[in-house]
């Protein structure tokens, strides 16, 4: 029953995934293509532009703009409840609600940007603007700290011993499947993988093991074109050399990764309640003393 309810889950969340992501990407890009002259013109000069009813912050499609940019931001706890409920299954894996996280995190505050015009905000709002803005780069940099850390199918942290479980696993594969093939440019492949080692102890070490497994890569794959290997057996192998890359440069960025998530939290989460705090604030008046709710009603008369 749990695999029944995690595949419907996984399903559930890769259509309902890609027409949302679709859904945010025509709303964002038919404003922009509606709005291309009204954009450029000067803040001081739009009121007496045709569009200004339509596009301005109050107008009825920047209102609209404004409650979606925000629903998308608010939407973007939904990845928290996830977490909380790791046992209900029939939500999906963890791992599509995160994507589902970083696609309101990216299409949330782009609609909140047109919403004001393409134009820096002013005074209360402008705080909750550059929260915004630092919400979104500390998500960026939390995002990559998180992709360093191997994870099992599920999305799961991968313990240490797991982890080299399964490189000897991969580097078992790899023998059986290539015992007929010339050894020297294989085992030059193999061996660009196995000495890959770092002692990663801070941020300029996980660039530097970042640099360091892209050039990898690019030699594993000069060195299997030169070993002679069929397609078939050449992407398995590649395959395989490629995720024991990708486990050891987990293995060697694991504990800094974790140290700098347990930071990344101590700045992203109070900025995020910040900025919450504030758009609360700006919705409330924007509804009860901007005559909001009247100029969204008119968008659809």
């Amino acid at each position: 029953m749990s695999v029944v309810g995690s595949l419907i889950g996984r399903l559930f969340s890769t259509v309902l995934g890609g027409l949302f992501t679709g859904g945010i990407l025509v709303a964002l890009v038919g404003s922009l293509y509606v709005g291309r002259d009204y954009y450029r013109v000067p803040r001081d000069l739009r009121p007496e532009h045709e569009l200004h009813n339509l596009l301005g912050a109050g107008g009825s499609l920047g209102v609209a703009l404004g409650l979606l940019g925000t629903a998308l931001m608010v939407a973007m706890l939904l990845y928290t409840l996830r977490k909380a409920l790791p046992r209900v299954r029939i939500l999906g894996p963890t791992s599509g609600w995160l994507q589902f996280h970083i696609v309101c995190g990216i299409g949330g505050p782009l609609a909140i940007v047109l919403h004001a015009g393409l134009v820096w905000p002013r005074g209360l709002v402008a705080v909750a603007f550059w929260c915004m803005v630092a919400v979104a780069l500390s998500g960026a940099f939390g995002r990559y700290v998180y992709a360093l850390v191997p994870r099992a199918t599920g999305g799961r942290a991968l313990q240490w011993d797991d982890a080299l479980e399964r490189l000897a696993d991969l580097r078992a594969e790899i023998v059986a499947e290539t015992a007929d093939v010339d050894p020297a440019a294989l085992g030059r492949a193999v061996e660009s993988v196995q000495d890959f080692d770092h002692d990663v102890r801070g941020v300029s070490d996980l660039l530097s093991l970042q640099r360091d497994l892209r050039r990898r890569r690019r030699t594993v794959d000069a060195h299997l074109a030169d070993a002679g290997l069929d397609g078939t057996l050449r992407g398995r192998t590649r395959a395989a050399l490629l995720e024991q890359l990708k486990l050891k440069r987990g293995l060697e960025a694991s504990r800094v990764a974790g140290r700098l998530l347990r930071y990344w939290h101590l700045v992203h989460r109070p900025l995020a309640g910040a900025m919450y705090v504030i758009v609360a604030f700006h919705v409330a008046t924007a509804v009860l003393f901007g005559g909001s709710l009247s100029q969204l009603s008119s968008l659809w008369e």
